[in-house]
């Protein structure tokens, strides 16, 4: 009868540690799909605006780390255009900024970007936009 009771047991805490390990699998794993990514921007890609605008603003999923976070863009020509390094203000949510050095002239204009999460993911991306024209 003693037996019984053992295996009885051993099989009861053999099944709590399963479920334990499964819940604690489960939790990471949702915790590992959580990758940065890029949920908007200005300018938004593939838009015209009539004019130019003051800077480029990316907004992610999580904060980046900003000494990571890279923006750069250039012309239709490929020639570099001035932006200051990026920043972002303490506020949640708050995008990474790039502003222009000085107004752009009408034309079509590639940001490239990257940005790393504070668990060292990096993404990176293209966004293509106009100015001048009609929208």
């Amino acid at each position: 009868m003693n037996s019984t009771r053992t295996r009885s047991h051993s099989r009861s805490t053999f099944r709590s540690l399963a479920i334990v390990a499964a819940l604690m699998t489960s939790a990471s794993t949702g915790a590992a799909m959580r990758h940065l990514k890029l949920l908007r921007s200005f300018p938004a890609a593939d838009t015209t605006l009539t004019s130019s605008p003051d800077a480029v603003r990316l907004w992610f999923s999580e904060a980046t780390e900003l000494p990571a976070t890279k923006i750069d863009v250039k012309t239709q020509t490929g020639a570099a255009v001035m932006t200051a390094a990026p920043t972002r203000t303490a506020d949640k949510g708050a995008p990474a900024v790039a502003m222009f050095t000085s107004p752009l002239t009408a034309g079509r204009y590639t940001v490239t970007w990257k940005a790393m999460s504070k668990d060292g993911h990096v993404v990176n991306g293209t966004i293509a936009f106009t100015v001048g024209g009609t929208k």
